[in-house]
């Protein structure tokens, strides 16, 4: 992460008939989407490992540089095409968002 010193995690779940159209659906439209934003540095994704109930199947975390990047994403036209293509997508792949959470990086190690 270097560089990068904000984050905004994105906790989800899907239903196990729709899943895989959830996975898809988020790996290959709702993330570019939001890629248009220039101020998104870097975006991944995480499948739980194991079942743990009280966790997410899935994690996306997005990278900012700065706080005003954070500050003007939700503002952009580029976060607004995304949401609303959300909505009109989100019972058909089965979304449903468990938190979001936004971090600061306070410090980081590399080996």
């Amino acid at each position: 992460m270097p560089g990068h010193h904000l984050i905004q995690i994105v906790a989800a779940e899907s239903t196990p008939e729709k899943d895989a159209k959830f996975e898809k659906w988020y790996r290959e439209v709702h993330v570019p989407m939001l890629f248009q934003y220039e101020g998104v540095k870097q975006a991944g994704r995480y499948r739980l490992k194991g079942n743990d109930k009280r966790c997410s199947k899935y994690l996306t975390m997005y990278e900012f540089d700065s706080e005003e990047a954070l500050s003007a994403f939700p503002k952009s036209e580029a976060f607004a095409a995304a949401i609303k293509d959300f909505e009109n997508n989100k019972e058909a792949v089965g979304f449903t968002e468990r938190w979001v959470g936004v971090y600061e990086l306070i410090k980081s190690w590399e080996r």
